[in-house]
């Protein structure tokens, strides 16, 4: 059973799964002995390491060759956080490829334009890209998966640009059109009205599987 496979299970077992952001093989080592389900490949970690903001300094290679060191240490499965997915459409079917080669069991890919600029900056530019734009980098991802279970995961930074619940919600329904498995919705204010708390935050897949903190769509 692939580890993408393990996941989906884990989560049509539990309804919930506990990921835990690692950004070494002894990090994720931690993670797996902790009990966590499995590890966040974090850009923001790596950058941290690095001494660097999280703003695209990171190099897809150097991202990879973290996941490939963390994916020999650990059974986990891993959810990599790919940021825009290093460009366009294009960049996001090589970024497919190469994760899911070097062991990723998901990924997690935002609306933002690229090169991004983090979400926790103060005062930071937090541009999105179209809705039409991003649903193709959706189709792009899901078309270039080899394993059907692979998720695929769509993060929309509408709340973190102050576009508000309304359009976050019209980006989360458009990329789920777009075959997304799952929506993440970061809030940096987690408001008691916000999507998580809404139940808005994720999607159930085709087969039935849910997701970290994540709940049935309207």
């Amino acid at each position: 059973m692939s580890s993408a496979k393990r996941l989906r299970a884990r989560m049509t077992e539990t309804g919930l799964v506990h990921v835990m952001a690692a950004h070494s093989p002894f990090s994720a080592m931690l993670a797996e002995e902790a009990g966590f389900d499995g590890v966040w490949a974090s850009g923001f970690e790596l950058s941290a390491l690095y001494g660097l903001p999280d703003m695209s300094l990171i190099s897809m290679t150097q991202h990879l060759d973290m996941l490939r060191a963390i994916a020999g240490r650990t059974r986990l499965a891993i959810v990599a956080d790919i940021d825009t997915g290093y460009g366009n459409a294009i960049n996001v079917i090589h970024a497919i490829t190469e994760y899911e080669r070097a062991g990723a069991s998901s990924v997690v890919i935002e609306d933002k334009t690229f090169p991004k600029v983090t979400s926790l900056a103060a005062e930071g530019r937090q541009d999105l890209l179209r809705i039409e734009e991003f649903q193709g980098k959706i189709e792009a991802a899901i078309s270039a998966r080899s394993d059907p279970d692979f998720l695929v995961i769509a993060r929309t930074e509408a709340l973190i640009a102050g576009l508000g619940e309304v359009e976050a919600l019209h980006r989360a329904h458009a990329y789920m059109e777009a075959g997304a498995d799952m929506i993440h919705d970061p809030d940096p204010f987690e408001k008691q009205d916000s999507l998580r708390d809404r139940k808005l935050c994720a999607r159930l897949d085709r087969n039935g599987a849910a997701g970290h903190r994540a709940e049935r769509l309207p």
